[in-house]
């Protein structure tokens, strides 16, 4: 069974974005999502985007998510910190798809919940590329 609704294939399409799923787990990823320039370094070196897994909820359509999981681990390029992530390792609530470890970013959308039967993957593009706007999870 699909993990979206078909006309939200039809919005992955158009954005241009490669992805895969994993039924059983319920793992979308995102292939090479585009990041901000210069904000963020992986492996010591500039990234420019990076491979995205969320997790689609059961009850998707009336509850969107609140965490993603990011592969390689980021670090901002000015050194400073990322608040709400973890990176691999244990107690740090990675995921891992594939045999690659996905690191945690925990943004809560408090001041702009979930529209039931509303949002869609759209909404989670868009907070996605929202919180790599805003690394310091500053509310804007």
């Amino acid at each position: 069974m699909p993990l979206l609704f078909d006309s939200e294939y039809e919005i992955l399409k158009k954005a241009g974005l490669n992805f895969e799923e994993q039924e059983g787990a319920r793992f979308l990823i995102f292939k090479n999502f585009p990041l901000p320039k210069g904000v963020y370094v992986a492996d010591e070196k500039p990234a420019d985007a990076v491979d995205i897994l969320y997790v689609i909820p059961q009850n998707y359509n009336i509850s969107g998510g609140d965490m993603f999981w990011v592969h390689p681990r980021l670090h901002r390029a000015d050194g400073g910190l990322i608040p709400n992530t973890g990176g691999p390792g244990p107690n740090e609530d990675s995921r891992t798809h594939a045999g690659v470890v996905f690191c945690r970013w925990s943004r809560h959308w408090n001041g702009n919940p979930w529209k039931a039967k509303v949002d869609n993957v759209q909404t989670i593009m868009d907070r996605i590329s929202w919180a790599f706007r805003y690394p310091d999870a500053r509310r804007s």
